[in-house]
């Protein structure tokens, strides 16, 4: 279910939303939204990194995981991390 949240901006920020909204040419909304989606995405991102961190063990089976789906991808001819574009 979406949620409606109203913002109050001083006349300050208000103008600067709506230059960089103009700027990339896209609503003042749809600019916020995606401002909003990037800073849930890096905070995310930081509480992963934070929980890796914490555990080493945790830290070193997602590295061997992911050690092994490279070896995979090699093994069934598919490009992986280390291949370049031609």
């Amino acid at each position: 279910m979406s949620r409606t949240i109203t913002l109050r901006l001083s006349d300050e920020a208000y103008e600067s939303v709506r230059r960089y909204a103009e700027a990339d040419r896209t609503s003042m909304n749809a600019w916020i939204e995606g401002v909003l989606d990037a800073e849930d995405m890096r905070r995310r991102c930081a509480a992963h990194g934070a929980w890796l961190r914490a555990d080493p063990a945790v830290a070193q089976a997602a590295l061997a995981f992911g050690e092994a789906n490279q070896q995979d991808l090699a093994a069934t001819g598919h490009p992986g991390l280390t291949d370049t574009a031609p």
